[in-house]
């Protein structure tokens, strides 16, 4: 097994190689298909078909031109691929088979887009690609009501767009434009960010910058500081926390009113108290995939009357483990929790071992969404940018853990 294991890194690290010289084809055709990608994905809330199918053709086309990438993506590791291939199962106890039937695939694609797409690119490619997407959907926001939906959506693009705008700027190996690019978005989003009025993004975005520039102002030290400096201020964060929750009555009532937010953070509690409830009545395996949110379930138009949802289409239960519990049951949730463990843990240890601008992003990026678990459903859902970049990270982080990044000369040089 582990002979196996070892022989299908060798061949990951051959794919790389292979597109990692900037001057070839392979790497401008990645380069374009990845950019149609991100871009679609930053616009598929506004205009959902044009996006979806302007992405599979990408993805398609990404096949059909680095076939050896799409085997090398499927089965180069199980964690990204266990929900897919559960959520698949599910089909055989799902109140909605067919709705099931389809999510599941549509979630593999975007699970192998972001395979296919780190083995293609090197990470500060990717990177940069990406906060062209995330700025262009932003500044089309100024044209085009609706491109986001909602003040969150907004508040997430904002936030990505800042954390990817610094470490681009902070990559001295970047373009000059694409930093002067960054330096722009920097300058901007933060007062963007509180005209948004979506505080969680604004916190949880300000979190991950700070965090991700503390690793990279620790760049000086040996690894085995960074770590011990690393557990030691976890610790001391999670003991003040627990002496301020102590020592202050309705602590959490008072941070909210002090965010503008009410006790209910605007009608959440009612969705979590019923998907607990529905939990309950189906533990194991959940309704099945996306089974709950579907045209005809009289719960689901309930709650989308109550939030003025006339379309009667999307919306969830605004916390992610609850709505993995709805859909896949305990199972589902254990298999969501060991899959964002495997992936945080990596990342993070990434960077604390080799603080550079991509490792730094990428644990940025990865404290924004766990912490932004409890609130909103961000990952395992298909066609979703941040779901994509997720899976991404793994990849990349396993990469370097194992050693089998290709660094050429070429692209460390500045440019």
């Amino acid at each position: 097994r582990h002979l196996h294991s070892l022989a299908q890194r060798t061949m990951l690290s051959a794919t790389i190689g292979s597109s990692s010289h900037e001057g070839s084809w392979e790497y401008g055709a990645t380069w374009l298909l990845w950019l149609g990608c991100a871009v679609s994905l930053a616009f598929i809330q506004s205009v959902p078909t044009i996006p979806a199918i302007t992405f599979l053709g990408a993805v398609l086309a990404h096949c059909a031109l680095f076939p050896r990438r799409a085997y090398l993506a499927i089965t180069w590791s199980f964690v990204p691929w266990a929900i897919v291939v559960f959520g698949m199962l599910s089909v055989l106890w799902s109140l909605e088979p067919m709705v099931s039937a389809r999510a599941a695939p549509q979630i593999g694609i975007t699970v192998l887009a972001a395979i296919m797409f780190a083995q293609g690119l090197p990470a500060r490619t990717f990177i940069a690609v990406l906060m062209y997407a995330q700025l262009s959907s932003i500044v089309a926001s100024f044209f085009v009501t609706g491109v986001f939906g909602a003040k969150n959506s907004l508040g997430l693009q904002l936030a990505l767009a800042m954390l990817s705008s610094v470490w681009v700027l902070l990559d001295r190996y970047q373009p000059k434009y694409a930093r002067a690019i960054a330096l722009s978005a920097i300058l901007g989003a933060p007062y963007m960010l509180l005209s948004a009025g979506s505080e969680g993004a604004l916190l949880t975005g300000f979190i991950a910058v700070a965090g991700s520039v503390a690793i990279f102002l620790s760049r000086g030290l040996q690894p085995e500081a960074r770590m011990v400096l690393f557990w030691l201020c976890l610790i001391a964060a999670l003991i003040a926390l627990g002496f301020a929750f102590l020592s202050t009555d309705h602590l959490f009532d008072v941070f909210l009113s002090s965010i503008g937010k009410d006790a209910s953070l605007t009608g959440r509690t009612v969705l979590w108290s019923r998907a607990a409830g529905i939990i309950s009545d189906y533990p194991w395996g959940g309704v099945g995939l996306q089974a709950f949110w579907v045209a005809g379930n009289p719960e689901a138009i309930r709650f989308w009357e109550m939030f003025y949802i006339y379309g009667h289409a999307g919306f969830h239960f605004h916390d992610l483990w609850l709505e993995i519990g709805v859909e896949l049951g305990l199972i589902g949730i254990l298999i969501a929790a060991v899959t964002v463990i495997i992936v945080v843990f990596n990342v993070w240890r990434w960077a604390l071992r080799d603080p550079g601008p991509e490792s730094c992003f990428f644990a940025g990026f990865v404290t924004l969404i766990l912490l932004r678990t409890v609130g909103e459903v961000e990952l395992f859902t298909q066609f979703n940018l941040t779901s994509l970049i997720f899976i991404s990270a793994y990849c990349y982080a396993d990469r370097a853990r194992s050693g089998l990044h290709v660094q050429t000369d070429e692209f460390h040089q500045p440019r």
